[in-house]
């Protein structure tokens, strides 16, 4: 008469082992990765992970605009400076002073005082491929979209103020109620 305690045992012992394997939806899933929503370009691949990367533009001002991104040092002890800015597109870079990230310090370059400027030949819609040097001698690559300011984007450093709403795209169909 124990055997069939000692299935429903055995069984009930399987099930629990079993459910977490059977209910995952496997490995390297959508929800196991890293998700920044917004515009920006975002390499993770140094030392340095340069974040939401975006060049932005006023309109009035063909071929100009305000290079903006974050950097987080996942160095642990030592610091590592942002050095330079270049690109294979020939557009140039000025205005970068030397920036020093603390070990695990995070520096955000729309909150800067001095805004890098970025002058070539690009439009709102375009990609430009812009290559970061830092102290440790990576470089970081990375594709930004060129933005207008408006509205995320609408007071950046550098820039005068674009309007709260962009001319086009979804802020317009939330405020028209469609």
């Amino acid at each position: 008469m124990q055997m069939p305690h000692r299935r429903k045992t055995a069984l009930a012992a399987f099930a629990l082992v079993l459910a977490p394997v059977l209910s995952s939806c496997g490995f390297s899933n959508a929800t196991d990765r890293d998700y920044t929503p917004g515009v920006g370009a975002n390499n993770r691949d140094g030392e340095v992970d340069v974040l939401a990367g975006v060049i932005v533009a006023d309109d009035a001002t063909a071929g100009s605009g305000v290079f903006v991104a974050s950097f987080s040092n996942n160095n642990v002890d030592d610091p590592i400076t942002v050095e330079a800015m270049r690109s294979e597109s020939g557009a140039t870079f000025s205005g970068l002073e030397p920036i020093e990230l603390a070990p695990e310090g995070f520096h955000n370059l729309a909150t800067t005082e001095s805004p890098v400027q970025v002058n070539g030949d690009f439009d709102p819609g375009n990609f430009v491929p812009v290559t970061v040097s830092f102290s440790n001698g990576e470089d970081i690559s990375l594709k930004v979209p060129v933005v207008n300011n408006c509205g995320d984007y609408a007071s950046v450093a550098g820039l005068p103020d674009g309007p709260e709403l962009c001319p086009s795209g979804n802020d317009l169909e939330k405020d028209s109620e469609h």
